[in-house]
């Protein structure tokens, strides 16, 4: 791994939830002695960003805003290939695992069936992109195990280099170029499409952006107000969107 994408890494961890949080109040604790109301307030808000973000109400705002996309969504070419992007795999599945003992996590799971289910409609072929970025098989040959033997679709083509989204934009449409497609439909989830749209067709490909998995709205009543372990993966989701934008614009691509 270079050192420029750990220390991107390293950065995203520290900064977005729940370490980020955790830091401000540890970081509080030890500042007791010294300078009390600094540590008060590091604690208090702490803890208070990390209860926030952990609620629906809050979570889907959150992600509803970062979804917010360029006006100019639709492709201008039809497409002639379907591109689902990984959302990260487990190496250590077990014999459970689809390949090698691996399997995809649950956004990359609602990814592939989304573009299993959109593949069956259109019959066009599909393409899974993501490398290798610790030691184990590729994202990409996860993804295609897992829509063969769970969905009974085999992937056309596979993209086995990419570490991030600039780079699945790239090595997709090397692949694709190789087979004379310049147009597909991209698969993400809702929160990544604004920036994952802008990077394929940065790379020269027509894309007509496929969402997935993202709310429709705030949501209400007793149950928005009360934390849930699912909001705040969604809160770490949508603020590491803005995150890796600000990357982008500061330090190179992601």
């Amino acid at each position: 791994m270079d050192a420029g994408l750990v220390f991107r890494a390293v950065l995203k961890s520290i900064a977005l939830p729940p370490i980020g949080p955790l830091v401000a109040i540890v970081g509080g604790f030890c500042l007791r002695g010294r300078w009390r109301s600094i540590a008060g307030s590091l604690i208090i808000g702490g803890c208070a960003t990390l209860l926030l973000l952990s609620l629906p109400v809050v979570a889907d705002a959150l992600a509803l805003w970062v979804e917010r996309t360029p006006p100019n969504l639709v492709s201008a070419a039809t497409p002639r290939a379907i591109v689902v992007l990984s959302g990260g795999i487990r190496t250590n599945a077990g014999s459970a695992g689809y390949f090698e003992g691996a399997d995809v996590r649950p956004v990359t799971l609602t990814r592939l069936a989304a573009g299993a289910r959109l593949s069956r409609q259109t019959g066009l072929p599909l393409l899974v992109s993501g490398g290798r970025v610790e030691d184990g098989p590729t994202e990409a040959a996860v993804m295609a195990a897992v829509l063969d033997k769970a969905f009974g679709i085999q992937a056309r083509f596979r993209e086995e280099r990419s570490r991030n989204t600039h780079e699945n934009a790239i090595e997709s449409a090397a692949v694709l170029r190789d087979a004379g497609i310049g147009s597909v439909y991209l698969v993400t989830s809702a929160l990544h499409i604004p920036r994952a749209v802008d990077e394929f067709r940065s790379a020269g490909l027509s894309v007509s952006p496929y969402p997935v998995a993202g709310p429709q709205s705030v949501p209400k009543g007793v149950y928005a107000w009360l934390p849930h372990p699912w909001a705040l993966e969604e809160s770490h989701a949508a603020l590491y969107e803005v995150f890796g934008r600000a990357l982008k614009g500061a330090i190179g691509h992601d």
